[in-house]
C-alpha cells in the first residue's frame, strides 16, 4: 500500500481493496496470538480492470494479442494478430508467467523449484458481519504453510497454499470433498468459519519459481512474474512488480528517455539496482526456505522443526499460564473487596 501510495495510486487502490485491522493466528488448533496490523484483501481481476479505468484519458489503453515482436537500440515494434502496428523506444514486458511474447522476444526461463507449491482458493459461506475488521491465519501443517481466511466485500475468501502437486491424489480428494478435509486437518477452529462450508469452486494454481536468462538486451525491460516468479504463499509477489514499478519510474525511464537511444546498458542498470535485487533475492530466499522447513526430512531440517514447534508450544503454555494466574489474581482481589 506505501508503494500505491508513492506511484499516485492510493486513492484508486483504496476503493478496490477491504481492509483488515486484526489478524487472530492459529497454531496446533489454538489462538495463538492476536495482533493489529493493517492488510487489504482483494481480488486479482477487479484489481487489475480497476487500475485500468483509471487510466487517465491522454493514455491510450489498446486491447489486442500480440502476433510479432522486434526490438533493438532504438525503437521496438509490436504487430498485433488485427493488423494493428506499435512502435516505441521502450517495451515492458508485464505479462505474469505467460509465454507467448517471452518466447517472441527469444527470452528463457530457468526453473529454480518445479512445481514448488499449489495455491487453492475458495469463498466460505460465512456471513462477513461474522468477522468484523479481522483476519484469520492458520498453521495446520501436513505440508501446507498456511490458511488465510480474509473479507473481500461481503464476501469470505480462504486462500490456502500447500506443498503439492494438482495431480496428488490428496489434492483431486480436497477439490471433490473440500469442507470434509478442512474439516479433518482444523477441526478445533471450524467453529471460527461457519464449520468450513465452501460456496464457490475449488480454484488452483501450480506455482513454479523461475528466473530469467538473456534479458539484458535492447529495448525492453520484463517486469513482475514476467522477470522472476516465486511462491505466493510468502506474499511478495505485488510487492516485486511494484518495487519494479517504482524503481522504473523513480529512477530509470525519465533518464532513459532523455538521451537517444534504449540499448541494453540503459536496460542493464535496471536489472542490476540494488533496491530491485534485494525484492528479487529475498522473496526467492524465503520462497525456497519455507517449503524446506514444511518438508525436508533431513536431520538438520528436523531438527529445526522440532525446535520451532516446541518454542511455540511454550509459548501456548506460558500464555496459559499467565492467564490462569491473571484470573486467579483478579478473583483474589475481588473476594478481598
Amino acid at each position: 500500500m506505501q508503494l500505491f501510495e508513492k506511484l499516485g495510486l492510493g486513492p484508486v487502490i483504496r476503493n478496490l481493496v477491504t481492509p483488515t485491522k486484526e489478524i487472530q493466528v492459529f497454531r496446533f488448533g489454538h489462538l495463538f496470538e492476536s495482533k493489529e496490523s493493517a492488510e487489504f484483501g482483494f481480488s486479482y481481476g477487479p484489481l487489475v480492470n480497476g487500475l485500468r479505468e483509471a487510466l487517465a484519458p491522454q493514455v491510450p489503453l489498446m486491447v489486442g494479442k500480440v502476433a510479432e515482436v522486434s526490438t533493438g537500440p532504438n525503437w521496438q515494434r509490436l504487430v498485433l494478430t488485427n493488423g494493428t502496428v506499435i512502435a516505441a523506444r521502450l517495451l515492458l514486458v508485464a505479462t505474469g508467467y505467460s509465454e507467448a511474447v517471452r518466447r517472441a522476444i527469444g527470452v528463457e526461463r530457468v526453473e529454480q523449484s518445479k512445481a514448488h507449491s499449489l495455491a487453492i482458493g475458495f469463498d466460505l459461506a460465512v456471513p462477513p458481519q461474522q468477522f468484523g475488521p479481522r483476519s484469520l491465519t492458520f498453521y495446520p501443517g501436513h505440508r501446507i504453510p498456511f490458511m488465510a481466511v480474509f473479507r473481500i466485500g461481503n464476501r469470505m475468501r480462504a486462500n490456502m497454499f500447500v506443498y503439492r502437486t494438482v495431480a496428488d491424489p490428496w489434492t483431486q480428494a480436497f477439490r471433490a470433498s473440500p469442507q470434509r478435509m478442512l474439516l479433518q486437518l482444523m477441526p478445533e477452529i471450524a467453529a471460527h468459519c461457519g464449520d468450513f462450508a465452501v460456496n464457490s469452486p475449488v480454484e488452483l494454481r501450480q506455482v513454479s519459481l523461475t528466473t530469467t536468462s538473456g534479458h539484458r538486451r535492447n529495448g525492453v525491460v520484463f517486469i513482475g512474474d514476467a522477470f522472476s516468479t516465486t511462491c505466493p504463499a510468502q506474499g511478495d509477489g505485488i510487492h516485486r512488480a511494484l518495487t519494479d514499478v517504482d524503481r522504473l519510474c523513480s529512477a530509470y525511464i525519465p533518464l532513459w528517455l532523455a538521451t537517444p537511444g534504449m540499448g541494453s546498458e540503459k536496460v542493464s542498470a535496471f536489472y542490476d539496482d540494488p533496491i530491485k535485487t534485494a525484492a528479487d533475492e529475498t522473496a526467492m530466499r524465503s520462497s525456497l526456505y519455507a517449503k524446506a522447513i514444511a518438508t525436508e526430512t533431513g536431520l538438520a531440517w528436523r531438527i529445526r522443526r522440532l525446535r520451532n514447534n516446541t518454542a511455540r508450544q511454550l509459548m501456548i503454555i506460558g500464555r496459559r499460564i499467565h492467564s490462569v494466574a491473571w484470573w486467579r489474581t483478579t478473583a483474589s482481589i475481588s473476594e478481598a473487596t
